[in-house]
């Protein structure tokens, strides 16, 4: 894929964070665009920015209010999305938030609802669009997962669920459609600057906090950076990717030393919790 001028595209969880970035991005770069998420006000947002950044006036751009969770619910906006567009080239399933807390803490429902948004709500937008690929021939769908997709530490064993299933529905889902002429592809994003990450953050445990902090991979990015990366990707054709240089080698050290990518998350979160004992300490003395 060369470039995003006079394409369609439909980004889901597009109200804000990455998803919104992306929109407006593309909205620049001269492509037609829908965005779906739940939240109407913040759709109204995102649609104004996108106009103000479009490219020119012949170009396309709307907004869907959606649960990703509810099948029929999602077959009835891609209906809208592809009317409006007048087809699609391009899928960037993006919806998604994290939850951060131990595994005994947390409720059942935690579980659940991180499946049901994170994975099955990707799975549920891509087959309500299949049989217009199919029937195309062409186009690219891009599944966006999580550095936690591939790796995961404590706090996020939840989330970390939710992620690594996507990559698991990809890597399927591309063999299924390599001869059609579809393309499948996953991007890993860091962590970046978003409101679903101050609201992860709210139930992030102290050790996990001081782990963060002060770990040489952890580096936070702003969502314009990561949309301009997504971009970029999506057009290399890859089937996966990370940003940065310390993330491309934690993917690395993931896939091809796990001993030694595990014996360092653990060596991380041991430092971590001794810090958290000892601060605990100094507060009750």
């Amino acid at each position: 894929m060369q470039g995003f001028q006079g394409k369609k595209v439909f980004i889901t969880g597009g109200s804000s964070g990455i998803g919104r970035a992306t929109a407006v991005e593309l909205a620049r770069s001269g492509a037609s665009v829908y965005v779906a998420a739940r939240g109407q006000e913040q759709l109204d947002e995102t649609l104004g920015l996108m106009r103000d950044a479009a490219a020119s006036a012949d170009q396309v751009l709307g907004m869907v209010s959606v649960d990703v969770t509810d099948r029929a619910a999602v077959r009835a906006a891609v209906a809208q999305v592809l009317e409006g567009l007048g087809g699609l080239d391009v899928l960037i399933a993006n919806t998604g938030y994290a939850r951060t807390g131990y595994v005994q803490d947390l409720p059942d429902e935690v579980f659940d609802d991180l499946m049901k948004t994170n994975y099955l709500g990707h799975v549920n937008v891509v087959r309500a669009l299949l049989p217009h690929f199919i029937e195309r021939g062409a186009g690219h769908l891009c599944l966006v997962s999580s550095m936690l997709g591939f790796m995961s530490m404590p706090s996020y064993a939840a989330y970390s669920a939710s992620k690594y299933a996507i990559l698991g529905f990809a890597e399927g889902l591309r063999c299924e459609l390599a001869h059609r002429g579809v393309g499948v592809s996953v991007f890993y994003p860091p962590t970046t600057r978003t409101p679903g990450l101050d609201a992860e953050n709210e139930s992030k445990p102290r050790e996990v906090w001081a782990m963060e902090s002060e770990s040489m991979f952890s580096k936070v990015y702003d969502a314009d950076q990561v949309a301009t990366e997504l971009l970029k990707f999506i057009r290399s054709g890859r089937f996966e990717a990370v940003m940065g240089w310390m993330n491309v080698l934690i993917l690395f050290l993931v896939r091809h030393f796990p001993r030694l990518a595990r014996y360092l998350n653990d060596d991380e979160y041991r430092k971590a919790l001794r810090k958290a004992e000892a601060h605990k300490d100094q507060a009750a003395g």
